[in-house]
């Protein structure tokens, strides 16, 4: 099995948008869905790619800060636009 990541998730900027885009629509438990059906799509690519789980789990929780990251910075983004208006 290989661990090496040519294109780590945490740097793929379209990706770590568009969930971020997704999770700004749904809330609470729909939320939740969304997250453990995006993931398991991802990590069941990860395994197809020969990733091994230890790396996976490395590869989603790095995902995930990535992700909230985004959400807080834009939220940081419109309390500054709110702010100046």
């Amino acid at each position: 099995m290989s661990n090496s990541i040519p294109f780590p998730l945490a740097r793929r900027i379209s990706l770590i948008r568009s969930i971020a885009d997704e999770l700004d629509q749904v809330h609470g438990p729909q939320a939740n869905t969304y997250w453990r059906t995006r993931i398991a799509g991802i990590v069941s690519g990860l395994r197809a790619d020969g990733l091994n789980d230890d790396t996976i789990r490395e590869q989603i929780l790095s995902l995930q800060d990535a992700v909230q990251y985004e959400i807080q910075h834009r939220a940081h983004q419109a309390g500054a636009s709110a702010l100046n208006a």
